[in-house]
């Protein structure tokens, strides 16, 4: 009797010494989604004017707190390429000539950013963040516009300068398995945007 309470409380003992697997520290992953300048605010400077919308590709390094991808603070590294443009009819006011035009903006930038998970315990979990970075922006112009004396003016220019970054985003994560993390969010980056994340955790 005394042989099996021993062996007993020497299983108990040796099953609290097992191993458990660590939180994920670190991931990467790829995001893709819309970017652009809603219609919207456009609408409040600009009289007359066509859609300004794109695409944009980041590659992703996320870094985790002790609890790993449930911790309430994590880390979001993005190497970014993007690209918005419009094409048609623009005037600034109703009583201004309409210029016919193409305008086209590409940027590429890195950003390091900190997130914050508002509610870590939640399959579903909501989350804000905010980050700085530097970026290098193109922008390209085309216009063409006819004055009150029936002159045809050609304009076109293309600026390339380094900029500062901001990126404040806001959005849901969940983790279907302990090593993927899949994100949708939407937020500002020297524009617009709306996308959906994968991350790999490990």
């Amino acid at each position: 009797m005394n042989k099996k309470i021993f062996f007993l409380i020497l299983i108990i003992f040796a099953s609290t010494l097992v191993i458990q697997p660590e939180p994920a520290k670190t991931g990467i992953g790829f995001r893709t989604g819309y970017f652009g300048i809603p219609d919207q605010l456009l609408d409040l400077i600009m009289f007359e004017h066509p859609g300004i919308e794109g695409k944009f590709y980041s590659l992703e390094i996320r870094s985790y707190g002790p609890s790993g991808n449930r911790s309430v603070f994590s880390g979001l590294y993005s190497l970014e390429i993007s690209n918005m443009k419009g094409e048609g009819q623009w005037r600034l006011s109703q009583d201004d000539a309409r210029i016919e035009g193409y305008g086209e903006v590409s940027q590429i930038n890195f950003t390091a950013t900190i997130i914050m998970c508002l509610l870590p315990g939640l399959p579903v979990r909501p989350y804000i963040g905010g980050g700085i970075g530097i970026g290098y922006i193109n922008l390209k112009s085309d216009a063409m516009q006819v004055d009150e004396l029936g002159t045809t003016i050609d304009e076109s220019f293309n600026v390339k300068k380094v900029i500062p970054v901001g990126h404040l985003p806001v959005g849901v994560m969940i983790n279907p398995t302990e090593n993927i993390e899949l994100r949708i969010e939407g937020g500002f980056k020297n524009g617009f945007y709306f996308s959906g994340s994968f991350v790999f955790t490990f």
